[in-house]
């Protein structure tokens, strides 16, 4: 059977991989970056040894699935933890919370605020399933729950920053999502995550798995059993290419772009855009150690600060630190459409609170941009979800959507990407 599979994230990848094992089946991925990946793609100076992402990655030790699937490329052993350091930057200060005692420690609320904080936390810690909270809204509940202190201080800053307008509709569990999995080990693949989506694609190709990347998919049709695909290479070359199954693992946005279908028009199914601002230093920005930064404060344009060779060493980077300015907006928004010398002079002054002396210690800066990285969680969410199958048969469908009430994650995609894998085996046992 010949199939087309529509992107080439881990998602993509992990599918590829699963289908593949039988060697009956023309696997084809069509990806409109220049390397796979997804929002793992990454990057590589002349000078350095390790590839960057574009986007701030790391796993959990919980990630069980991405786990399993490295044994089974035999790549386990590259995947490597080790503690990072969280903060919070709040009325100018640097504050790490990422324990039960840091946040003990956290006097810009009350002890009973810290103490009620603590409590709903090490609650959602041990709730083996979020999804029964569906039914609350979020914001409500940590202010119902940890105190107004809390919420003003801890955790408004973050929402109100991170979902703009939507701040108020997230559900519950997304947030139980975003708390439950969460370990202090964070863990990194040798030589980045983008080495490994390309050590993937290698291991695809020698099995016969053909990839065609910078090409967009602009159609796609169905002419009686198989489907047309049209598409756009880099240099404006238009072709056509039949297939026999499709999947698709666009975000509903893209997805809809290319056909239309009804399951692709709900309210429901929206998200934001991510822009990461990518700063090459001469020295460190966090001095102090911190990986991750949450940003508290009011009025800043981004909500988050990365700095990654707090987290991974800079020697496989020419000595060099490497930060992440992340922000979520809609893609609508006229800052969406900012460059990254105009960002640059949006933050400039931000940083300049952080470090006056930045900008001297500036090689080179980058922005990536993502049209949808982060899926809006509504209360009972779970009723709109999307299904692998949509309405047109053997047109079958796994993006971050799917993966409710978690929002994204390399460790999720590969699961929804394995699980349809077997769904679709399964409903074409006889061609596959």
């Amino acid at each position: 059977m010949k199939i087309a599979i529509i992107g080439a994230g881990f998602g993509a990848l992990a599918a590829a991989y699963d289908l593949s094992k039988s060697g009956q089946n023309e696997i084809e991925l069509i990806e409109a970056n220049e390397v796979v990946g997804g929002l793992s793609a990454s990057f590589k100076e002349p000078n350095w040894e390790w590839s960057f992402e574009e986007h701030y990655h790391h796993a959990f030790d919980t990630d069980k699935q991405l786990k399993n699937f490295l044994e089974d490329l035999g790549l386990r052993e590259q995947l490597v933890y080790k503690r990072a350091k969280s903060s919070t930057l709040y009325n100018g200060q640097i504050y790490q919370i990422d324990s039960p005692l840091s946040l003990l420690k956290f006097k810009e609320i009350s002890l009973f605020s810290r103490l009620r904080t603590g409590a709903v936390l090490a609650f959602l810690k041990i709730l083996p399933n979020g999804v029964i909270l569906e039914k609350f809204k979020a914001s409500r509940f940590l202010k119902l729950t940890m105190g107004q202190q809390a919420w003003e201080v801890i955790w408004e800053p973050l929402f109100t920053s991170k979902f703009g307008r939507f701040r108020d509709e997230v559900n519950l569990s997304w947030f139980w999502a975003r708390v439950n999995p969460r370990t202090a080990a964070l863990g990194y693949f040798n030589g980045g995550f983008g080495h490994l989506a390309e050590v993937i694609q290698q291991k695809l190709e020698d099995k016969g798995v053909k990839f065609t990347l910078a090409t967009k998919v602009t159609a796609i049709k169905k002419n009686g059993e198989f489907f047309i695909l049209d598409l756009l290479d880099k240099n404006n070359l238009k072709t056509t290419k039949q297939y026999d199954l499709v999947i698709s693992t666009l975000a509903s946005p893209i997805f809809a772009r290319l056909i239309d279908l009804p399951e692709l028009k709900k309210d429901h199914l929206v998200g934001l855009g991510a822009m990461t601002l990518l700063l090459r230093l001469k020295k460190k920005l966090l001095k102090d150690g911190t990986y991750w930064l949450n940003v508290n404060e009011k009025n800043w344009p981004f909500v988050a600060i990365v700095e990654h060779d707090n987290y991974i060493s800079n020697i496989h980077y020419d000595g060099e630190s490497l930060v992440y300015i992340g922000r979520y907006l809609e893609t609508s928004e006229k800052d969406y459409q900012k460059t990254a010398s105009q960002l640059l002079a949006d933050y400039k002054s931000f940083i300049e609170k952080i470090d006056p002396n930045f900008m001297d210690n500036l090689i080179d800066f980058r922005l990536a941009k993502a049209p949808f990285a982060q899926p809006i969680s509504f209360v009972d969410q779970s009723r709109f979800l999307p299904k692998f199958n949509t309405s047109i048969k053997k047109l079958y469908w796994v993006c971050m959507q799917h993966i409710y009430p978690f929002d994204r994650g390399i460790n999720h995609a590969v699961a929804a990407g394995r699980k349809l894998a077997a769904h679709v085996r399964i409903e074409n046992s006889d061609n596959l």
